[in-house]
Protein backbone atom coordinates (compact mmCIF):
# COMPACT_ATOMS: atom_id res chain seq x y z
CA UNK A 1 0.00 0.00 0.00
CA UNK A 2 0.90 3.34 -0.62
CA UNK A 3 1.21 6.31 1.48
CA UNK A 4 0.34 8.74 -1.58
CA UNK A 5 -2.02 10.97 -1.10
CA UNK A 6 -4.92 11.39 -3.71
CA UNK A 7 -4.91 14.71 -5.86
CA UNK A 8 -7.64 16.21 -6.25
CA UNK A 9 -10.09 16.64 -9.32
CA UNK A 10 -8.31 20.01 -10.06
CA UNK A 11 -4.76 19.00 -9.75
CA UNK A 12 -6.16 15.97 -12.13
CA UNK A 13 -7.78 18.54 -14.50
CA UNK A 14 -4.70 20.47 -14.65
CA UNK A 15 -2.49 17.69 -15.06
CA UNK A 16 -4.79 16.50 -17.92
CA UNK A 17 -4.47 19.58 -19.55
CA UNK A 18 -0.83 20.18 -19.32
CA UNK A 19 0.01 16.56 -20.77
CA UNK A 20 -1.97 17.44 -24.01
CA UNK A 21 1.56 19.15 -25.07
CA UNK A 22 3.35 15.45 -24.05
CA UNK A 23 5.52 13.66 -26.61
CA UNK A 24 7.04 10.85 -24.62
CA UNK A 25 3.78 7.90 -24.61
CA UNK A 26 5.57 6.19 -21.87
CA UNK A 27 5.40 8.63 -19.39
CA UNK A 28 1.80 9.52 -20.68
CA UNK A 29 0.53 6.24 -20.02
CA UNK A 30 2.30 5.80 -16.73
CA UNK A 31 0.70 9.64 -16.02
CA UNK A 32 -2.80 8.10 -16.92
CA UNK A 33 -2.13 5.12 -14.75
CA UNK A 34 -1.41 7.45 -11.50
CA UNK A 35 -4.55 9.80 -12.77
CA UNK A 36 -6.87 6.83 -13.14
CA UNK A 37 -5.49 5.18 -9.81
CA UNK A 38 -6.40 8.88 -7.76
CA UNK A 39 -10.29 9.43 -9.46
CA UNK A 40 -10.59 6.13 -7.74
CA UNK A 41 -9.53 7.04 -4.68
CA UNK A 42 -11.26 10.10 -4.78
CA UNK A 43 -14.40 7.22 -5.02
CA UNK A 44 -15.11 7.71 -8.74
CA UNK A 45 -17.50 4.51 -9.54
CA UNK A 46 -15.45 2.23 -12.87
CA UNK A 47 -18.07 4.22 -15.50
CA UNK A 48 -17.83 7.30 -14.10
CA UNK A 49 -14.12 7.53 -13.95
CA UNK A 50 -14.15 5.95 -17.91
CA UNK A 51 -15.98 8.79 -19.24
CA UNK A 52 -14.78 11.11 -17.00
CA UNK A 53 -13.19 14.29 -19.29
CA UNK A 54 -9.81 13.61 -17.34
CA UNK A 55 -9.74 9.87 -18.52
CA UNK A 56 -11.10 11.21 -22.09
CA UNK A 57 -8.14 13.99 -22.39
CA UNK A 58 -5.56 10.98 -21.64
CA UNK A 59 -6.63 8.70 -23.86
CA UNK A 60 -6.68 11.18 -26.90
CA UNK A 61 -3.35 12.40 -25.96
CA UNK A 62 -2.35 8.51 -26.13
CA UNK A 63 -4.35 8.02 -29.06
CA UNK A 64 -2.67 11.08 -31.02
CA UNK A 65 1.12 9.80 -29.80
CA UNK A 66 0.06 6.42 -31.18
CA UNK A 67 -1.05 7.42 -34.70
CA UNK A 68 -4.76 6.31 -33.94
CA UNK A 69 -6.78 9.86 -33.39
CA UNK A 70 -8.89 9.44 -36.74
CA UNK A 71 -12.14 8.42 -37.61
CA UNK A 72 -10.70 5.47 -39.97
CA UNK A 73 -10.22 2.22 -37.67
CA UNK A 74 -8.29 0.21 -39.93
CA UNK A 75 -5.19 0.78 -38.48
CA UNK A 76 -6.43 -0.42 -34.87
CA UNK A 77 -7.60 -3.53 -36.78
CA UNK A 78 -4.83 -4.07 -38.35
CA UNK A 79 -2.90 -3.40 -34.87
CA UNK A 80 -5.22 -6.25 -33.59
CA UNK A 81 -4.76 -8.83 -35.88
CA UNK A 82 -0.64 -8.24 -35.63
CA UNK A 83 -1.08 -8.58 -31.58
CA UNK A 84 -3.07 -11.78 -32.27
CA UNK A 85 -0.51 -13.49 -34.68
CA UNK A 86 2.65 -12.40 -31.91
CA UNK A 87 0.67 -14.05 -29.11
CA UNK A 88 -0.61 -17.25 -31.21
CA UNK A 89 3.01 -17.39 -32.39
CA UNK A 90 4.01 -17.57 -28.61
CA UNK A 91 1.53 -20.01 -27.49
CA UNK A 92 2.82 -22.09 -30.54
CA UNK A 93 6.33 -21.96 -29.26
CA UNK A 94 5.81 -22.49 -25.55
Amino acid sequence: MSDRKPRSLAELAREAFAVQDACNLSGVAHGFARAMADLCDLGLDTDTRNHHPIAILWADKIAHLTGTQHNEMSYVFDAYAQVKILIEGADHAA
